[in-house]
């Protein structure tokens, strides 16, 4: 008598054909983490907020899933190593699959061995602490990250605090988070264009207001969102800005330049860079503020939007303090509260700048200070 078919395939079907059982996960404990710690296994739960006391390495393809309000939180003593591949990257995940589900990372210790490269934080960042961020480099930490994705964060992906420090940033990924990064000022010129965002609340990079200072010279580049500026950052040093970069300013704030530093910020016709309010309404940000003669003030193909504070630091979109010197061509200025440029007592402006500067819809034009 014939067999059936699948009689017959089940018959001549090797052992190993049968569905496989999913290797075992390894629950660890808060104590686990006081001591030197390699997790080798391909799975593991944390289900408690764990103080990491001493150094953590996690091997390529290890997947460790959070539980509720859990977290690590590395202390002085402790570090992160967890660099995978892009074979095998290492995924720290939510025991369920929701924004904020678990707290995330928190680096707390300044130690050069903490590094994420190749790495998946998803459903971490709580909202409503005070530390908000599913990777939050603390109060003096630091932090390597590279070719790492965060994704899924309720609050911020991640989350530089004042004096925290990010050693080296390369090719990562945000995505479906609310806030994808907030840093300090002095961070941004860590940032890099092969960085990507996809699908955020915010889409934008938050320069936060603590530790508003640039104090070595620094580049900007041009990203894939804007720089939306909740401080006014003031430059020490040379700060340059790329062409095609986009900076989005708080309501009050903007950027001042002192007499030590100085601002490049040249755009070219068809990437221009653009300074705007974070609303469209005439002098919703401060302005650009020159104190410094640098012969390295320049602003040129730019777009500047919106600016202007009536009594702000400024006082019109852009502003040369007394004895201050600027170069300012080829730039867009509107819609300011009040002049486009201000010149004080002193003052170099370009002279050709009333007419290589398309300026309109400004309370004032150029007001010359005596």
């Amino acid at each position: 008598m014939l067999l059936p078919f699948f009689a017959i395939a089940l018959l001549i079907a090797p052992p190993h054909a049968a569905r496989r059982t999913p290797p075992p996960c390894h629950t660890l404990t808060d104590a686990q983490f006081r001591q030197p710690l390699i997790l080798t296994e391909p799975c593991y739960i944390i289900n408690t907020f764990a103080s990491v006391s001493a150094p953590l390495t996690i091997n390529p393809g290890t997947t460790i899933s959070f539980g509720e309000d859990s977290a690590l939180s590395f202390e002085n003593g402790g570090f992160i190593n967890a660099v995978g591949t892009a074979d095998k990257p290492i995924v720290l995940r939510g025991r369920e699959h929701a924004p904020g589900y678990w707290t995330g990372l928190r680096i707390g210790s300044n130690s050069p061995r903490n590094h994420l490269s190749y790495v998946t934080v998803e459903d971490a960042g709580q909202k409503g602490s005070s530390d908000e961020g599913a990777v939050q480099v603390g109060v003096g930490a630091r932090l390597s990250i590279d070719h790492t994705t965060i994704r899924n964060a309720a609050s911020v992906g991640l989350n530089v605090l004042q004096r925290g420090t990010l050693s080296h940033f390369e090719a990562n990924h945000f995505e479906g988070d609310n806030i994808p990064l907030s840093i300090k000022a002095g961070d941004a010129a860590a940032l890099d264009a092969a960085t990507t965002f996809a699908n955020n609340a915010h889409n934008y990079v938050l320069i936060h207001f603590n530790d508003a200072e640039i104090e070595e010279d620094a580049t900007w580049h041009a990203l894939a969102v804007p720089y939306r500026l909740e401080g006014t950052p003031e430059i020490k040093a040379h700060l340059t800005i790329e062409p095609g970069a986009r900076l989005e300013f708080h309501e009050g704030f903007g950027i001042n330049v002192n007499e030590n530093g100085s601002l490049t910020a040249e755009g070219t016709a068809t990437h221009p860079i653009t300074f705007t309010g974070g609303e469209e309404a005439p002098g919703f940000w401060d302005g650009i503020y020159f104190q410094s003669k640098s012969p390295k003030n320049i602003l040129r193909n730019t777009v500047i939007k919106y600016a202007g504070t009536k009594g702000g630091l400024a006082n019109a979109a852009v502003a040369l303090a007394p004895g201050a010197a600027a170069t300012v061509q080829s730039s867009e200025i509107a819609f300011s509260a009040t002049a486009a440029i201000r010149v004080m007592q002193n003052a170099q402006l370009n002279t050709d700048a009333a007419a290589t500067n398309r300026m309109h819809d400004n309370a004032a034009g150029i007001v010359q200070e005596q």
